[in-house]
């Protein structure tokens, strides 16, 4: 008994649609509280992070707003010594200030004297100063690395805390102690204890409810479906006289309503059927004619089928052939296609190509009129020179004719001066200074006659080179403007060829386009025809079972007269309504 108890049980949960419904919803709502514990645990954590973050920021800033005021007054805590001490009131009194200001938990300096750890300020106690204090590992982490530390929130002895500390330095900036702060953290698992209870009250809550509920539920759902059960077996039974007495308006009563309808429309079956069965006693006859007849029909539209199936074969052979024509004809047109491309890809490139040497001739011919202007200021420039050597030349001569009649008037000086005697010696000798002067001027004259007569050939040569220069630049400039009206001419040509080409690209690829259509229409064609001759094959085969089944058909109807005897003297079991 023991070992078949688990069974009986799992039939019997099995064959209670009520144990199921609430099974099903009761479950329903685990699963609801689940996810609703899940999202109200994230909520806590997220909410416990946020407060731990305003935490944070709120000890960093008071932390900041003490460090501040410890370095702005001139004591200095490790100098404090005793109670009695004014700095030791000062800061205390302070600290007191910012603790109740800022609604702080604790203000405080620590201090290591002779290795041992000690209070020296401590807020909201009179016995502070030497009272030992082991330093925490995040106190002692603030000293080592010299910078801001806040601890883990955390519990002790008088309650649950999270603090601050940064290291406090003398005068000499070494770190002698710690300035700490302590903030009154129990908020925070409070907060996170009171979400968690919350969610185990509305859970339990929830499934209390909602088993009510589903019960009901269940019930209401379960009590007509057992009322339609037995009136159901009562119509397997064959009796179509019982009838389901529900008046609901929900899916239940609609299935009320459709069992009702179901047994009225059985009731009248089983009528027709009684009438029926005499209708196929008398129809069976006629039947063996037209199977007759339909045997004939069928040995005809077999050998129809043959004939069209011949031509149809005969239409996708030439069909195969075309589109394997296409397929061929679309390969040439794509390596044309792929030729042309080349082609207008070199067409581009001596475009460019032509383009940059017609830009260069451009330049080339620009430097050319630069350079023929230059040589005609060169030209100028040669004239002035000579025209300039004319005009010294002309002024040499001046000069040489003056030296020449000032020697003849020292030589005139120089016989009066011997004529007179005595009182013309001094005469003499500066009529014997001028005339070495005149005879030295004419040297001069003479060699810059020379060289003025050496700077006109010089210019006449320079002006022949630069008229021959300006000779060979206008002939130069000439042949440019050829080569670049030749540029200008193969630019043009090699554009034309360039956009003929693509169009040419673009009219072969318009053809190659189409030859896939035509070719995958020819395919889809010659698959339809294909297709086609496989379903007359199958109509031939068809019509050839058909004969078959006609036969097959005219032994049924001997049978089925015979099963619409059998049949009339079934239905005589079932009670039907008057």
């Amino acid at each position: 008994m023991a070992k078949h108890a688990p069974n009986k049980i799992i039939n019997w949960f099995r064959g209670q649609i009520a144990v199921k419904m609430t099974s099903s919803i009761l479950l329903l709502l685990l699963f609801v509280c689940a996810a609703f514990s899940v999202s109200s645990y994230l909520a806590s954590k997220s909410l416990t992070t946020k407060l731990e973050d305003q935490f944070v920021l709120r000890l960093t800033t008071n932390i900041e707003n003490v460090s501040k005021y410890m370095t702005s007054i001139p004591e200095h805590a490790d100098e404090i010594t005793g109670k009695d001490q004014p700095a030791y009131t000062k800061i205390k009194q302070q600290f007191e200030q910012f603790k109740k200001q800022d609604s702080l938990e604790n203000v405080y300096v620590l201090q290591k004297v002779q290795n041992k750890d000690q209070i020296v300020i401590l807020t909201g106690v009179d016995e502070d100063f030497g009272t030992e204090y082991p330093f925490t590992p995040e106190m002692n982490s603030a000293i080592k690395e010299n910078k801001l530390t806040i601890s883990e929130i955390y519990k002790d002895e008088f309650g649950i805390h999270k603090s601050v500390f940064v290291p406090l330095k003398n005068v000499k900036g070494e770190n002698v102690g710690i300035l700490g702060i302590d903030l009154d953290a129990s908020v925070v698992p409070k907060t996170k204890q009171e979400l968690l209870w919350t969610t185990f009250t509305i859970t339990l809550i929830v499934i209390v409810v909602g088993g009510l509920i589903a019960f009901f539920i269940s019930r209401s759902v379960t009590r007509p479906v057992i009322q339609l059960m037995r009136v159901t077996e009562k119509v397997a039974a064959g009796d179509l006289s019982a009838q389901v007495a529900i008046q609901r308006v929900d899916e239940i009563g609609k299935l009320a309503n459709a069992f009702n309808e179901m047994r009225q429309n059985l009731d009248s079956l089983i009528r027709q059927i009684f009438s029926s069965s005499n209708l196929i006693t008398n129809t069976s006859a006629q039947l063996y004619q037209s199977a007759d007849e339909s045997s004939s029909s069928s040995a005809q539209v077999a050998v129809s089928m043959n004939s069209m199936n011949e031509g149809v074969a005969e239409v996708v052979s030439s069909i195969t052939e075309s589109t394997s024509s296409i397929v061929e004809i679309n390969t040439e047109l794509s390596e044309v296609t792929s030729e042309v491309k080349e082609m207008q890809e070199m067409a581009h490139k001596v475009g460019a190509q032509s383009a940059d040497g017609q830009q260069l001739v451009e330049k080339t011919l620009h430097q050319m009129n630069v350079i023929q202007k230059e040589m005609k200021h060169s030209q100028e420039a040669a004239q002035q020179l000579g025209n300039r050597s004319k005009e010294i030349g002309e002024i040499i001569h001046i000069i040489t004719e003056i030296a020449q009649q000032t020697n003849l008037l020292a030589l005139n000086a120089s016989i009066e001066a011997a004529r007179v005697g005595e009182q013309g010696k001094g005469f003499a000798v500066v009529a014997g200074e001028v005339k070495k002067l005149a005879e030295q001027s004419t040297k001069a004259a003479s060699s810059i006659t020379e060289l003025v007569s050496s700077t006109q050939n010089d210019s006449l040569l320079v002006m022949e080179s630069i008229v021959q220069g300006n000779q060979a630049v206008e002939q130069g400039q000439s042949w440019i403007n050829d080569t670049y009206e030749n540029f200008k001419v193969i630019f043009n040509g090699i554009s034309v060829f360039s956009n003929r080409t693509d169009h040419l690209i673009h009219t072969l690829e318009r053809a190659e386009r189409s030859f896939e259509i035509i070719s995958n229409a020819m395919q889809k064609i010659s698959g339809i025809t294909e297709e086609q001759s496989a379903g007359y094959e199958e109509v031939a085969a068809a019509a050839q079972e058909q004969s078959a089944s006609i036969q097959e058909i005219t032994s049924a109807i001997r049978q089925l007269s015979d099963m619409a005897v059998v049949l009339q003297s079934s239905v005589q079991n079932f009670k039907i309504t008057d």
